[in-house]
């Protein structure tokens, strides 16, 4: 792990939130290093809902990329970004506003690549939504 990166910065409140993390109301709750998962939990607002009352599928979307990334971010370095490249949703089960409970975990790092999955969870444990994702690992320049 890198403390000094901007992923751990924001997680330590050194520097804002994302607004799209804001938005989806993001907390981090903590790295399992020994599994490489992100814990996450999300504060669903019901400005995040559909007519019918549901937390849009998009926002649930959101929220898994939001858990699956830092789940990557937390060994990148300093010089490094990822970007989601491919992202596979199944919803599962309607999620209602209030505490949605995240699991993001890197499956796998082949050079450039991660291949990551999450777990969207109601506050009861029952699994609202899952995907898999690809991200590319690119260095920059400051």
């Amino acid at each position: 792990m890198h403390p000094d990166t901007l992923f751990w910065n924001i997680v330590d409140k050194r520097h804002p939130l994302p607004n799209a993390a804001r938005l989806l109301g993001w907390t981090f709750i903590k790295f399992d290093k020994d599994h490489c998962e992100a814990h996450i939990e999300f504060d669903a607002t019901d400005q995040l809902t559909n007519p019918l009352g549901n937390i849009q599928g998009g926002m649930l979307t959101a929220m898994l990329d939001d858990a699956m990334g830092p789940a990557v971010y937390a060994n990148l370095p300093a010089n490094q970004l990822a970007m989601t490249t491919e992202l596979n949703t199944h919803y599962i089960h309607p999620a209602l506003p209030g505490r949605i409970i995240a699991t993001g975990r890197v499956d796998h790092r082949q050079g450039d690549n991660c291949i990551t999955s999450g777990v969207l969870m109601d506050k009861d444990g029952k699994v609202l939504t899952t995907a898999t994702a690809i991200y590319r690992i690119v260095n920059f320049r400051s």
